[in-house]
């Protein structure tokens, strides 16, 4: 019985990349929120606990990161299913 991979070479690809740059974003709000920046928590309709933002984009970023994981991980497995290596 051979593991077939979920998702496709190009699908795969497309997602680490997209994620890697989501990873980026959120962690530079994050960064931006925790020391305070005025562009971000200076005006009346910001959030009013700006570590708690940041907090929770980093707790985004980190979900980004597991998908990076696995589209790395689907990468590897089209990789591998193509030559057919992959066998229980």
């Amino acid at each position: 019985m051979a593991i077939r991979p979920l998702v496709g070479t190009p699908l795969a690809g497309c997602c680490t990349v997209l994620s890697v740059l989501g990873i980026v974003i959120l962690l530079a709000l994050g960064l931006a929120f925790d020391h305070g920046a005025d562009v971000l928590t200076g005006s009346t309709k910001s959030p009013k606990d700006a570590h708690a933002v940041a907090q929770q984009c980093y707790r985004a970023a980190i979900v980004y990161a597991a998908f990076v994981g696995f589209c790395g991980c689907q990468i590897g497995m089209n990789a591998r299913h193509a030559r057919g290596a992959v066998r229980i």
